[in-house]
């Protein structure tokens, strides 16, 4: 289950853990999947904010586990080797690729999990809904949309569970913190660099 605390409710823990330091060491000098490293990429996403339209534009290319896709240069790439899962982010935007063998609604589980585990709002999460179908290496894949509130931010999440010719699963999350309703433009040019470019490598 993905967890991840948003730039702005981070924020204030970030500047007292910044006056409260004796250095200010940069995040490349931390490990890439430290949560100091984390944590310092989210502060800097909070000073800078969000990537501009030209940002977005420079591409770079995800190619692991069997799968190939662009997505935006500008987003930070952490690798769980031991979970097999990739976090591609950046600011309040995150794209997560999850490996593994799954049955077919695993997808529906995990996303009926996080409405009943991470909603903090008055009422109950609403479920789950279709998402628009997309054809991903050959095939049609559906995808489900759950909008919850985590941490007082209003999150939409997007998954989409692409089965491969080797048998396994790749699954791919999409968790976004939503402005006035819409999403981020960081949210919209990695969905449509990864749909565009999406291949499937494994045999």
């Amino acid at each position: 289950m993905p967890f991840r605390f948003s730039c702005r409710s981070l924020r204030l823990g970030l500047l007292a853990v910044l006056l409260c330091a004796n250095t200010a060491v940069p995040a490349a000098d931390y490990p890439a999947d430290s949560g100091w490293n984390i944590f310092w990429g989210a502060f800097v996403d909070e000073l800078v904010g969000a990537p501009g339209a030209a940002a977005l534009k420079p591409l770079a290319r995800f190619e692991e586990a069997g799968i190939a896709f662009d997505y935006p240069a500008v987003l930070r790439v952490n690798h769980d080797v031991e979970d097999g899962q990739w976090r591609l982010w950046r600011g309040d935007f995150e794209l997560e690729v999850r490996t593994g063998t799954y049955n077919a609604d695993h997808a529906q589980t995990l996303m009926d999990m996080m409405g009943s585990v991470l909603h903090g709002g008055d009422e109950p999460a609403a479920p789950p809904e279709p998402a628009t179908v997309l054809r991903l290496c050959g095939r049609d894949v559906a995808g489900l949309r759950l909008r919850l509130t985590f941490v007082g931010d209003p999150h939409e999440f997007l998954a989409y569970d692409l089965p491969l010719a080797n048998g396994e699963s790749r699954l791919f999350l999409f968790d976004d913190i939503l402005y006035d309703g819409k999403p981020s433009a960081a949210r919209e040019a990695t969905l449509d660099a990864w749909r565009g470019s999406l291949r499937c490598t494994a045999s």
